[in-house]
């Protein structure tokens, strides 16, 4: 998922919100903590901030780490990644079975979940669940739609989605649709795969394969606004980028294993607060109870004065692991201009990371000097035999190969970065710096927000700009997705979503398509890493750091863990009973 900031003003004014249910707030009911089976403790208000804007809550259109982080408390998928473990584990689907021939999953769909209560089911208020809505959710997920972005991800592993997709009609009954997707005579849906897929479970788990009823577009154009799902919490309020107000699903079907009904919370409230120093001073002041980005600058001053003696207002703690997400710039490959292989990687070693992760990272980063997956990825911790050393001479041996004599004679280059993040603010400058010192080129900056700064790239009209990508699923084959040469639409006008680099070689192609083929493990692992080093011998793009997780939690807060993608999962979370509840940040 893209991994990019925005800078907002705070607007906390519930009564604006879009979208509103017609009870009372949740953030005005239940606020008692009280104690239950195990020592857990139920109810009270969970405040949280989100600095990056987000473009839509819809699963098929859902791009960006921040919507897929408060819209993971709302949907569920068939199957789950178990955070303690990192198995696969029964979600929706209360079991399963796989085909002798490894391409026929049977998913056997949980009974009684129901859907959030909403007027769209007018007065019965809510429904239950059913194989025929995951079997039309996936069937939809393999339709040309403008709300769905992310196509990509199964149309070519589920028989017949992309003869599906290529008919072109959103929203054709079902009989019509992939061969693949069906429901049986008992209710169990099949999903019938092109070729056995080691990973389609791993998949399973994007946010495309989470689970909403057929209703939900009947919202029309507000469906990227709205969210009906069957997890833990239920949309109360959704104002977009202003505020988000999740309340606690009182029909969710897991309990713990005490026997009390999860989640344990009654409300979740995010903020959009802009920029990291307004959210972090919030913070500090007692009014949240989580914040996701940290500035990388103040965690000095912050590691210092952390503990229960802390004298910043709040006791807090500093939750940090390594992450599943890597910091990059991307070439337009169709430019006459970064089509050049050799201007690409006189760029990459022109640029030195290791300064870059010590001076502005402060060292909560790893330079990605060897590859595009991150090193954390099981597999791909020894790369060293590629990659790019910082070596300005030659980086001007290459730019003069690619017939440019200095480089006054090259065209001033625009870096293109979206408004918000002063930590990419702060890289791009220091990239500006090193490309003018080591090459000699006229570099500008282009600042825009992050709607346009996004649609510019997928529709190619950029050649030079800042990207980021956060694992959806513990995979090196989601990283490696974005370079796949099938999803380059020939006509150049057409938006290109993931492969917005438009890069096409054919032996990665091979590579990528083959570990995607493998059933043993250690071979697929090995192809994988054979289209990571193609990534780097092409210089297809120019990866910088791969970055680490910093979350910052009051102590109140209990039972919040963070997992290599930054996932946020609220089910389990709870407060604790003798800290301060007072709200007086909202």
């Amino acid at each position: 998922m893209k991994n990019f900031g925005s800078l907002k003003v705070w607007f906390v004014l519930l009564g604006l919100a879009v979208f509103a249910a017609c009870n009372p707030s949740p953030e005005s009911e239940e606020r008692a903590i009280r104690t239950a089976q195990g020592g857990v403790k139920l109810g009270g208000l969970f405040r949280m901030n989100i600095t990056d804007e987000i473009r839509s809550i819809f699963p098929h259109n859902i791009v960006d780490a921040s919507a897929f982080n408060i819209m993971n408390q709302v949907y569920e998928g068939l199957v789950r990644i178990d955070k303690q473990t990192g198995d696969i584990v029964p979600a929706l689907a209360e079991r399963y079975e796989l085909s002798a021939d490894g391409k026929t999953y049977r998913f056997h769909i949980r009974k009684g979940v129901k859907f959030h209560e909403d007027r769209i089911f007018g007065d019965k208020k809510t429904r239950e669940m059913t194989p025929k809505d995951v079997a039309t959710c996936f069937r939809r997920l393999c339709e040309p739609h403008e709300n769905n972005q992310l196509y990509a991800f199964v149309i070519d592993i589920i028989k017949g989605g992309r003869e599906h997709y290529e008919k072109g009609k959103a929203g054709i009954d079902a009989a019509n649709g992939p061969r693949g997707i069906r429901v049986t005579s008992e209710g169990v849906l099949e999903i019938e795969l092109e070729f056995p897929i080691p990973s389609f479970l791993t998949i399973l788990t994007h946010p495309c394969c989470w689970i909403f009823p057929q209703e939900l577009y009947d919202y029309g154009k507000e469906i990227n606004n709205w969210a009906i799902g069957t997890g833990p919490f239920s949309a109360r309020t959704v104002k977009i980028n202003d505020v988000i107000v999740l309340e606690r699903n009182h029909d969710y079907w897991k309990v713990d294993e005490h026997g009390n009904h999860l989640p344990y919370l009654d409300a979740v409230r995010c903020n959009f607060l802009s920029g990291d120093r307004q959210q972090l001073n919030t913070f500090f002041d007692g009014h949240l109870d989580l914040i996701l980005q940290v500035p990388f600058e103040k965690m000095a001053e912050i590691e210092a004065k952390s503990g229960a003696n802390s004298s910043l207002g709040v006791d807090f703690n500093i939750l940090s692991s390594p992450g599943l997400r890597v910091e990059y710039y991307g070439f337009q490959h169709r430019s006459d201009v970064y089509g050049n292989e050799d201007v690409r990687k006189a760029f990459n070693h022109a640029i030195d990371r290791n300064f870059l992760v010590d001076s502005i990272l402060k060292g909560y980063g790893v330079p990605a000097n060897h590859g595009f997956v991150p090193g954390s990825m099981p597999g791909f911790g020894d790369r060293s035999g590629h990659g790019f050393t910082f070596n300005p001479d030659t980086a001007r041996m290459l730019l003069r190969r690619a017939g440019y004599a200095s480089g006054a004679e090259f065209p001033v280059v625009t870096i293109q970065l979206n408004d918000g993040s002063e930590t990419a603010l702060q890289i791009a400058d220091e990239i500006q710096h090193m490309l003018t010192r080591n090459l000699g080129l006229t570099v500008e900056l282009a600042v825009l927000p992050r709607n346009r700064h996004y649609d510019k790239i997928e529709q190619g009209s950029v050649e030079f700009w800042r990207d980021g990508w956060i694992a959806d699923y513990p995979d090196p084959e989601n990283f490696l997705k974005l370079f796949h040469g099938k999803l380059v639409p020939d006509d150049s006008v057409k938006a290109s979503y993931l492969n917005t680099v438009r890069f096409t070689d054919q032996e990665f192609d091979s590579y990528f398509e083959g570990a995607m083929r493998e059933p043993v493990k250690a071979d697929r692992t090995a192809l994988f890493l054979k289209a990571d080093a193609e990534i780097i011998n092409k210089a297809a793009v120019v990866p910088l750091y791969y970055e680490k997780w910093i979350w910052l939690s009051s102590a109140r807060v209990q039972n919040l863990m963070s997992g290599p993608m930054g996932e946020l999962d609220l089910s389990r979370v709870y407060l604790d009973a003798t800290a301060d509840l007072s709200d007086s940040g909202g």
